[in-house]
């Protein structure tokens, strides 16, 4: 083998079909390739993604996985630079956007992409050890960085397979040749819409190393508790997070093109739709669910090496936002349901001034789960009134069609998708305030982040 052999493998998995290119040696050649292979997945009637019959998209089933090393081993960012990886890891660690924002459907503890802070405080309190000790060798080894990182790079189980980032293949001694080559796998992305979007992933990560290798600092590791999974299931702390990477990478002199910061702030299949009302416009997001793992499900006992999970617990995120020219009693606005004021908080983002708050439902009652004495909660009421007005607002997301029935079939485009999206949100105009609870009023199921509506029985 030489450089003038390269290898693009195409793979039949379950569901999907694995396509793992040939290494590109910068940017413009990854996006030729991409293109190339989304132009012949696009002609046999394949697509990078899946459309359900109520409109929502969701990834393909696949990942879309980019791998970062050097044209030979020992020529390996990671490996010349042996802090590199270390403060990879912590950098991680600050900055959930880049675990959570592009990531596939199943993430959290027992999904396909865990963090290292995801696995508990006995793990987090040895890594942060372990980070300490490798940035007090002046040197090590690639040996040494791949033993004192690999226990932490991986599940619960030890599957580094189901890592955010994966070394398996840095310097493992394990797989002798095979798994000494200098190379890391971000694995915590979706297989992207389109060539553009992977390509701006990928600009990203090599904006991140390059970034990283010049640092001389080591930032020390973030416990974030609950509010990992509690804020950072709401896009919009993602979005916010990502602001704060781009910020970092451009006062570094790393400042990406403003289409690939375009592409990389796309987030149009995620928006459900919006409603209307005087003064302001209610928008309704699909936010992230982490779905837990169930009891037995991967027990060697069981036989085979499937793995259950809940995937019956959904997400919203609630955008409130004054509409142009509107003064400020927009703010007076309050969002109700099952007689619970949500505390709405007030934020900022590069349109202005908002609200943000997030909802927890059961979307349907799976054949098996957790909580089976739990029925649907579907579909998910908002009311919404102003002590200036004599009438209310009725915001209805149905989980299907509002007038019943079926569908007449799948989506037939992504336009398609997006309208059945946005026909699942209906208003009502309500005569009549009924009075809601406080916002101080302590409710079960009430955080700072979001109610869930599991907890009430409404």
């Amino acid at each position: 083998m030489d450089a003038l052999v390269e290898w693009t493998t195409v793979t039949p998995d379950p569901a999907v079909i694995e396509v793992n290119t040939a290494p590109s040696v910068d940017a413009r050649d990854f996006l030729a390739r991409s293109r190339a292979i989304y132009a012949t997945a696009a002609d046999e009637g394949l697509a990078p993604y899946r459309l359900y019959y109520n409109g929502a998209v969701a990834d393909s089933g696949g990942g879309g996985q980019i791998t970062l090393g050097g044209p030979s081993p020992d020529a390996s960012p990671f490996l010349l630079a042996p802090r590199l990886l270390p403060r990879l890891v912590r950098f991680l660690n600050r900055h959930p956007a880049l675990s959570y924002l592009y990531c596939h459907d199943y993430m959290g503890s027992g999904g396909q992409s865990v963090r290292t802070d995801e696995r508990g405080m006995d793990t987090f309190d040895e890594l942060q050890l372990a980070l300490a000790l490798l940035e007090r060798d002046p040197a090590p080894s690639p040996e040494h960085l791949w033993h004192g990182l690999a226990s932490f790079l991986c599940d619960a189980a030890g599957n580094s397979h189901r890592a955010e980032v994966n070394i398996e293949k840095l310097w493992n001694p394990f797989l002798g040749s095979r798994g000494k080559q200098g190379l890391v796998e971000f694995r915590a992305l979706r297989m992207q819409h389109s060539p553009e979007r992977a390509t701006a992933l990928a600009c990203l990560l090599r904006a991140l190393v390059a970034f990283l290798a010049c640092r001389d600092d080591a930032l020390p590791l973030l416990d974030w508790g609950r509010e990992l999974h509690d804020r950072f299931a709401l896009p919009f702390y993602l979005e916010q997070d990502m602001e704060a990477v781009l910020g970092a990478l451009a006062s570094a002199g790393l400042e990406l093109d403003e289409a690939i910061t375009a592409r990389l702030r796309l987030d149009e299949f995620r928006h459900l739709g919006n409603a209307e009302l005087p003064g302001c416009v209610l928008e309704i997001r699909r936010a992230l669910e982490f779905w837990p793992l169930l009891g037995d499900a991967a027990s060697p006992e069981q036989g085979g090496s499937s793995r259950l999970v809940d995937a019956s617990t959904a997400r919203l995120e609630i955008r409130l936002r004054p509409r142009p020219g509107a003064g400020p009693d927009w703010q007076a606005w309050r969002i109700a349901t099952c007689a619970v004021a949500l505390p709405m908080r007030p934020e900022r983002d590069r349109e202005g001034e908002l609200k943000v708050f997030g909802l927890r439902y059961r979307s349907f009652v799976p054949g098996w789960g957790l909580h089976p004495g739990l029925g649907s909660q579907t579909p998910v009421r908002l009311r919404l009134s102003h002590p200036d007005l004599a009438e209310a607002y009725l915001v209805t997301l149905h989980e299907w069609r509002p007038a019943g029935g079926g569908y007449p079939g799948l989506p037939d485009s992504l336009a398609e998708a997006a309208n059945r999206r946005a026909e699942r949100i209906t208003v009502e105009r309500q005569d009549g305030v009924d009075a809601v609870a406080a916002e101080a009023d302590p409710h079960p199921g009430l955080n700072g982040f979001y109610l869930d509506l599991r907890t009430r029985d409404c």
